[in-house]
């Protein structure tokens, strides 16, 4: 009786499943209608602007997450929603976006995670490489890693941001997970190399050394390189993410091997349009200043003045005068903001340049 009574519950709730999944279709289709509708009035209007606007997405989302109080999480419900977004967009707006390469790389994992798989996704070299493309309107759009929490900044972004007049027109914090790969199943400790990018091996120092010991480490100009690697060696491991395991068919031999858990990397969206104003916004800068006692004090004083929160600051020597300093510098806002335009006019007095990289909706 019991074993009746749930099979008939089973076949009740799949029913339920079935009609409920028939109406999410149908509004997915008259979603994409209207989105059509949408993009096809916003071309008619302003016809050499992009129909990706990164302002409208972030508030789309926060107003969905507001909603949310069911079982699926706050994430899971951001990666659905951005499918169906990139989907929508996709109907009407070829987006091509840069990532840095080859196929398998956190920076393509990040980018799947940021725009849906509907996005066409197109390798670069480097991450200088990533720049030149939307330079040269290769791309609509490039993804770059600009931070990570265990090994700190990432310098040739910054470099590039300093040599290219780019828009920075949004970012995204990836969880970044590290797993020991091979080209088949071995005994990962009789291995003799371990292959992979200097900052996955950087964030796996601690795991290497205690399972390892002294392996040599081969440097690869990316994880997925390191994949091809090991691949192609069979005395070889390397550290690589999910995606690479995947598309180089690789057997995974321990997962999640970073020394810190909680370890995520922060990607800057790069394009060449201008974003507006969300109800919460991010606007970086470069600015330049003569390197001499109390020069960074007259960028810093006028953001205490009128209360505006710094979210990071980075120094370095200029890359364009001698004897002078470049600072990046985030901070909560958007440049449209009344009190940050006074503050960017007091600064511009007091430095040799203020250049605002972008502002862009804050990833949360």
């Amino acid at each position: 009786m019991v074993k009746k009574v749930s099979k008939e519950n089973l076949k009740k709730y799949r029913n339920k499943i079935d009609i409920i999944d028939n109406k999410l279709l149908k509004l997915m289709q008259t979603r994409a209608d209207l989105a059509y509708k949408i993009g096809h009035i916003k071309s008619k209007l302003n016809p050499n602007s992009s129909l990706y606007k990164p302002d409208r997405e972030a508030e789309v989302l926060r107003n969905i997450l507001k909603e949310n109080e069911g079982k699926i999480s706050d994430n899971k419900v951001k990666v659905i929603f951005r499918e169906l977004i990139a989907a929508c967009l996709s109907l009407e707006e070829e987006i091509k976006i840069c990532y840095l390469g080859p196929e398998g790389t956190h920076s393509e994992a990040a980018l799947i995670n940021k725009f849906g798989s509907s996005a066409i996704r197109v390798p670069a070299i480097s991450i200088e490489d990533v720049f030149r493309k939307i330079q040269g309107n290769e791309v609509s759009l490039g993804i770059v890693p600009v931070e990570n929490s265990s090994e700190g900044v990432i310098n040739s972004t910054l470099n590039s941001l300093a040599d290219h007049n780019l828009k920075i027109c949004g970012e995204s914090y990836f969880k970044i997970h590290h797993q020991l790969a091979s080209a088949n199943k071995i005994n990962f400790k009789n291995a003799k190399v371990i292959a992979s990018h200097p900052q996955a091996i950087g964030q796996c120092s601690k795991w290497i050394e205690a399972n390892l010991g002294n392996i040599e480490r081969k440097i690869m100009s990316s994880s997925a390189e390191a994949a091809k690697f090991a691949k192609n060696n069979k005395n070889a491991i390397c550290i690589v993410n999910n995606l690479a395991v995947e598309k180089y068919k690789l057997f995974c031999q321990a997962k999640n091997i970073e020394d810190n858990l909680n370890n995520q990397t922060r990607f800057l969206v790069i394009g060449t349009e201008s974003v507006g104003k969300t109800k919460k916004d991010k606007t970086s800068f470069l600015i330049q200043t003569e390197n001499k006692p109390g020069a960074l004090l007259k960028i810093l004083k006028p953001f205490e003045k009128k209360n505006i929160n710094l979210n990071k600051i980075e120094t370095r020597p200029s890359r364009t005068l001698s004897e002078a300093h470049d600072f990046f510098i985030d901070i909560e806002g958007h440049q449209q903001d009344r009190k940050i335009k006074a503050t960017i006019e007091e600064i511009q007095s007091a430095v040799a340049s203020l250049r605002i990289l972008g502002s862009y909706p804050e990833d949360s």
